[in-house]
């Protein structure tokens, strides 16, 4: 209850009960729906809504510069869709403070969402360019927490995705920032498998993010969950992707696994890296942390290995051609590379253990 709601007299301990909540409310830094933000509390609503019966009408006049400011509990189980797109200077921005609702799609062009708890449905699921999903905190999907395919030049920063369906983030596209996210507890839905994150395309930056306890379980068809993955289907090639100072910790198969089973990731330009694999601290549970299979052109540098259960910090085979090993270290009595033959062409390592 705000102060503005309070009747006109007040008895002298219920105005100091109030008075006592709005401190602790300011020292907390809580949200009317009780959710920690790391940016501000919203501020420039040119909308604000109130109830759910509101929200398509209102998103279907947006225009760039517009920001929707969701106040209340009233949006519970309800999807926000966005087809209206903002511009470059003048983006469309959705704010939840704490809102909950069951997902929110975005079809459009420079669109922020900024602040919501998205939990029970399909997710966050982003198509466009110029997108900003931030602040959002993803819980208990029936599919993934964040999904950005196809976008361009977009960024996820500072959300928190927890125990959602077969990946935490999945990105595909063009120059996608992938920052200073946490994601924990992927669970496996069907036959399929618990990942972190999942990326595809070029000009990738995933820094800064913190993935955790993700755990095959005891299920007949257990998953294999890894803090990075690709692999070659029909997603686009993969190059010029850094995944950089991020931390892999209680994950019960790898920290990076790159397949190209189908061709190699053949569509890459030659010459480019495909992966700069640097400066992560990798603690899976499985026996490597690095799994490159018929993926070449990959550096791996300055990175710290360890973990209960490694037997070699990387395993380079199947014609993983052209990758680098430089700088990297990991725990007492375990190799930094295990490499194959037909994956020596190219290959230079210096300054591990």
């Amino acid at each position: 209850m705000s102060l503005a709601r309070m009747p006109n007299v007040l008895h002298p301990v219920s105005a100091w009960s109030v008075l006592l909540l709005s401190a602790v409310l300011l020292v907390t830094g809580c949200s009317s729906a009780g959710q920690q933000r790391s940016s501000p509390a919203p501020t420039g609503c040119t909308h604000t809504i109130t109830q759910a019966d509101d929200v398509s009408v209102a998103l279907a006049d947006a225009l760039p510069g517009d920001t929707y400011c969701f106040t209340g509990g009233g949006f519970t189980g309800m999807d926000v869709t966005m087809i209206r797109s903002g511009t470059a200077a003048a983006p469309i921005r959705l704010v939840g403070d704490g809102s909950t609702v069951r997902d929110i799609h975005v079809a459009a062009d420079y669109v922020v969402v900024d602040g919501f708890l998205v939990a029970d449905g399909d997710g966050v699921l982003l198509q466009g360019t110029g997108l900003t999903a931030r602040d959002i905190t993803v819980h208990d999907t029936q599919q993934g927490g964040i999904t950005c395919a196809p976008c361009m030049d977009s960024t996820i920063r500072s959300n928190t995705v927890q125990h959602v369906s077969t990946v935490g983030i999945w990105i595909s596209g063009q120059r996608i920032t992938v920052d200073s996210n946490t994601v924990s507890g992927t669970v496996p839905r069907g036959n399929g498998d618990a990942d972190g994150m999942r990326f595809f395309g070029e000009g990738h930056r995933i820094t800064r993010n913190t993935i955790q306890d993700i755990l095959a379980g005891n299920s007949e068809s257990p998953p294999h969950p890894d803090c990075f993955q690709t692999y070659d289907s029909e997603s686009p090639p993969t190059f010029d992707v850094v995944i950089q100072g991020n931390t892999c910790r209680n994950v019960d198969a790898q920290c990076l696994i790159a397949t190209g089973d189908r061709h190699g990731n053949g569509d890459a330009p030659a010459g480019v890296p495909s992966i700069t694999f640097l400066g992560n601290t990798c603690a899976p549970n499985g026996d490597q942390a690095v799994n490159l299979r018929t993926w070449p052109n990959v550096e791996i540098r300055q990175n710290t290995f360890t973990g209960p259960h490694l037997t070699r910090a990387i395993m380079i085979i199947n014609g993983s051609t052209g990758c680098t090993v430089v700088g990297n270290t990991t725990r007492d009595q375990v190799k930094v590379v295990e490499i194959d033959n037909s994956s020596r062409p190219g290959y230079h390592a210096d300054a591990n253990p």
